[in-house]
């Protein structure tokens, strides 16, 4: 039976302290969210200042998105345990931690470590938001509520880039930390209000340690080896042990969840294939989302030599469109097959990312902000659509779990995306560089020929990002013939 703190915040504020729940963590996500894009523009002056290269600076992104991944695996048994207020107070100390530290970091590394307090901390917000609408919200209102869910979260990805940008030229990058501290602030007082407490009928369950620290291992180490693995050969020792500990430790991992009792993740809804197809297509799309963010600032500030404010506006327009699109496909997810707006985004991204290949330094900003736009379109039919048929498929029971796999799944692959996209620019970036300093007879690289280099390097990436997406299209089929026969029956 609900709590009774629960019953009081429905008798008081009726059906309508529902949706103040799910806004209160979402704008806590959002504060989340601004910080992880907000520096993304800043990359070039934070390499600068530490003296670190791109791909070092790469782990803050890394960093972040691994500790998000992990502790994703952690919100469900948070929730069910500790309930949806005293976990959402946790993911808020953690990442005003991480703020904090970030804005006053001496050292690179100090800096890193704050990134991934942040990611910790968002990494347990948003399946904790995604669970609450699945179980406040009638079946009939989940895409509804989803559809703004989506909205109020991709408004990180529109604004993050440009205020960090902004923030960047005008006063000094370590802000960029702590100017969504406000926001988040604001979020905690809202949830700790009007979250609901645990249900009094919910069991207690030990939290799986071990689990989670082989999780967490297979992660850390996997991204290590990645990201050796561009100064080193794959068959290098500093290569290959990181790779292997992640091999042992993920097969440890699903041996482990198979006989536990109380497992992070619940191995066995990954026998209903429309949940799996789903978990696919998320951790694809996040892959290409995630790359994008992280190319395209690189993109305007290293080919086309934009300052940080103008790489950040760049994102802009397509950001605002991603939150325009989002409510609308939510609203036609409760209307029409998901399929539909599934396959209709994943061929726009395609379309849209290869048309980027053509991009150069002369390119004009609405040339490539348009064609941005194009592609936050496509994410705004795919996101919403994805994660109300990804859950739609589980038992009630479940929704906590699936969620955090859901979001884990995501996370890991646009984790994984932005490592190899790293690595791929530093080696299609040496490999061009290469040539040209073999036509200048050992001379150094003229700054028209560093552009060339760079421009070479990013046609590379966004082709490789494009035929990589278009993999979605496989798991969207599949829903969309298992769809078909079941209407046809």
């Amino acid at each position: 039976m609900p709590s009774e703190r629960t019953e009081r915040l429905e008798q008081k504020h009726g059906a309508r302290y529902k949706w103040f729940a799910v806004l209160a963590v979402i704008f806590g996500l959002l504060a989340a969210i601004f910080s992880s894009t907000m520096i993304n523009v800043a990359l070039t002056n934070i390499m600068a200042d530490y003296n670190v290269t791109q791909a070092s600076a790469q782990w803050m992104s890394t960093g972040f998105l691994c500790a998000n991944s992990v502790c994703m695996l952690a919100s469900a048994w948070l929730l069910q345990n500790i309930g949806a207020r005293k976990t959402f107070l946790i993911a808020s100390i953690l990442f005003f931690t991480g703020c904090m530290i970030g804005q006053f970091a001496p050292a690179f590394n100090l800096l890193i470590f704050a990134r991934i307090l942040q990611g910790a901390g968002a990494g347990i917000i948003q399946p904790l938001s995604m669970a609450l609408v699945f179980m406040l919200f009638p079946e009939n209102r989940r895409g509804s509520a989803l559809g703004v869910f989506s909205m109020v979260i991709v408004l990180g990805p529109a604004l993050g880039p440009t205020i960090g940008g902004i923030i960047t030229d005008n006063l000094d990058w370590h802000f960029t930390f702590t100017a969504a501290l406000p926001l988040s602030l604001f979020a905690t007082i809202a949830g700790w209000i009007f979250l609901p407490d645990r249900d009094d009928n919910q069991g207690s369950t030990r939290f799986n340690y071990i689990s989670f620290l082989l999780i967490a291992v297979t992660v850390g180490a996997l991204l290590t080896g990645l990201s050796n693995s561009q100064f080193y050969s794959f068959l290098d020792v500093r290569v290959v042990i990181f790779l292997a500990t992640a091999l042992v430790a993920f097969a440890l991992f699903i041996l482990r969840e198979r006989k536990s009792k109380a497992p992070l993740l619940h191995l066995a809804m990954f026998r209903n294939l429309q949940f799996t197809a789903t978990v696919i297509i998320g951790a694809i799309v996040s892959a290409g989302m995630f790359s994008s963010i992280y190319m395209l600032p690189l993109f305007a500030r290293t080919v086309q030599l934009s300052d940080a404010t103008e790489a950040g506006l760049l994102l802009l327009p397509g950001g605002l469109v991603l939150a325009l699109v989002s409510p609308i496909a939510g609203r036609l997810v409760d209307r029409m097959p998901a399929y539909r707006l599934l396959l209709a985004g994943v061929i726009l991204f395609v379309i849209s990312t290869y048309a980027l290949t053509y991009a150069n330094a002369l390119s004009g900003f609405w040339m490539i902000a348009g064609w941005v736009v194009v592609s936050r379109g496509a994410l705004g039919l795919l996101l919403p659509a994805n994660s109300t048929l990804a859950l739609s498929s589980v038992q009630g029971p479940q929704v906590p779990q699936a969620s955090g796999a859901l979001n884990f799944c995501r996370m890991l692959g646009g984790t994984i995306g932005v490592n190899i996209i790293a690595l791929l620019i530093t080696a299609r970036s040496a490999h061009y560089g290469s040539e040209f300093l073999a036509g200048n007879a050992g001379a150094a690289l003229t700054p028209a020929q560093l552009v060339e280099t760079m421009t070479l390097t990013f046609h590379d990436c966004f082709l490789i990002a494009c035929l990589f997406f278009a993999l979605a299209l496989i798991p969207v089929l599949y829903l969309a013939r298992k769809s078909g026969g079941t209407t046809a029956t």
